[in-house]
C-alpha cells in the first residue's frame, strides 16, 4: 500500500510502501522501479497488538544534500536513505517516534514528525546520523492528525484526517481541520534572545555614554 511521496530536484518521486517496507522511485517520464529494500527496514521488533502494527514505512521527505528521511509507523524509527543507491541506516534518536506518520522539514533543518497523538520537533548536528527530540506537542487524537507541512516563515500546520470516522463507516465528512502548531520551547528561546539583545544594546549604550563623558572631560582639561 502506497503511503507517502517526496520529490527530488530532478523531478523523481519516491513513494513509500508500508506493507512491503520498501520505497518506489518514479522517474519524470513515469517509469517506476523498486528503489530501496534495505534490510534495516525490518530489523526492529513490531508490537503486533498495536492497531497500526501493519503500517511500516510511511512519511518521507527529500533533503537537498542527497538523501531521504523516512519514518516507520509500527516501530517509531527514522531512517536516512541515500537518494543515489537506496542504502539506508537507522537514525539514532534520543527517543522513538511511536506511530509516526507524516514528516516535513523546515528551512532551518528542523524535522517535524506527526503521529495520531503527537508532533515531534527534531534536530541533528551531523546530517542525521544522530538526532534529538527537543520538543513534542500533544495533539487531538480523536480528530486523528495524519500530515504536517511547513509554510511561510517555517510555520508548521497539521492536518486532522479524522481517519477513525472513515474506518468505522461514518463517512460523509465535508470539512477537515488544519491547525497551526508552534513549539513552546522555541517561543521561550526567542523571548530569551530578545532579552539578551536588549541587554547587550543597553550595555553598549552605557559604555558609549561613559566614553563620551570621559572624552568631554579630557577636552575640557586641555582647553583650560
Amino acid at each position: 500500500m502506497a503511503n507517502a511521496v517526496a520529490f527530488d530536484f530532478k523531478g523523481n518521486a519516491y513513494v513509500t510502501n508500508s506493507e512491503g517496507n520498501f520505497i518506489w522511485k518514479v522517474s519524470p517520464e513515469g517509469e517506476a522501479s523498486i528503489f530501496s529494500t534495505s534490510p534495516v527496514f525490518t530489523q526492529f521488533p513490531v508490537d503486533r497488538d498495536s492497531p497500526l502494527s501493519s503500517f511500516g514505512l510511511n512519511g518521507i521527505a527529500y533533503v537537498s544534500k542527497g538523501y531521504l528521511l523516512v519514518v516507520q509507523t509500527n516501530t517509531g524509527k527514522l531512517f536516512k536513505v541515500d537518494a543515489d543507491d537506496g542504502t539506508a541506516r537507522n537514525v539514532l534518536l534520543s527517543e522513538d517516534l511511536p506511530e509516526g506518520d507524516g514528516i516535513a522539514i523546515r528551512g532551518d533543518g528542523v524535522v517535524l514528525v506527526v503521529s495520531n497523538k503527537k508532533l515531534w520537533f527534531l534536530k541533528s548536528d551531523d546530517s542525521w546520523g544522530e538526532g534529538v527530540v527537543y520538543d513534542k506537542i500533544d495533539l487531538d487524537g480523536e480528530r486523528f492528525p495524519t500530515s504536517v507541512v511547513v509554510g511561510r516563515e517555517d510555520r508548521a500546520y497539521v492536518l486532522y484526517g479524522c481517519v477513525v470516522e472513515g474506518l468505522s463507516g461514518k463517512g460523509g465528512r465535508e470539512l477537515f481541520d488544519i491547525e497551526e502548531v508552534r513549539s513552546e520551547k522555541e517561543s521561550e528561546d526567542e523571548k530569551i534572545w530578545v532579552y539578551v539583545l536588549i541587554g547587550l544594546g543597553l550595555a553598549i549604550f552605557f559604555i558609549w555614554r561613559f566614553q563620551m563623558k570621559q572624552l568631554i572631560r579630557n577636552m575640557d582639561k586641555k582647553a583650560n
